[in-house]
């Protein structure tokens, strides 16, 4: 069995294009034009007056409550049903829990009462004995 061999490709050179590049034109201009040319640009950005910028902040901050109005409404959909969940978990709960308090002091409460009747009847004064009833003998 022969081995293969490979054949090896080369890449083909690529070529600039001659001429400057950015950083030399960036040389050639001075400090003070570029920064003159920044300010131009930030100036033509701007809106003329105060109202105009004004005007373009509250539509700008109208559309940003939207958005989170928007984006927060599924969020409050499910806090809601969460807590919804937890009420209903909450009133089940309870309602087991009554149970099992009625069930744990039902004992209590009568072993209570009997208590309380046998310290009535201990506490009774005692008087004289009622006649007993005796059979007549014939």
């Amino acid at each position: 069995m022969a081995a293969r061999s490979r054949q090896v490709t080369r890449k083909k050179a690529v070529r600039r294009k001659s001429g400057r590049t950015k950083a030399a034109t960036r040389r050639k201009v001075g400090r003070g034009q570029r920064a003159r040319a920044a300010m131009a640009r930030i100036e033509q950005e701007l809106p003329a007056s105060l109202a105009d910028f004004s005007k373009r902040v509250r539509a700008g901050l109208a559309e940003l409550e939207k958005e989170v109005s928007a984006a927060l409404r599924p969020a409050r959909r499910e806090m809601a049903s969460t807590l919804r969940d937890a009420s209903h978990v909450l009133g089940r709960l309870e309602a087991e829990g009554e149970r099992r308090w009625r069930a744990l002091t039902g004992p209590a409460r009568r072993e209570a009462v009997s208590a309380l009747r046998r310290l009535e009847k201990a506490l009774e004064p005692k008087g004289r004995k009622s006649p007993s009833r005796r059979k007549k003998v014939a």
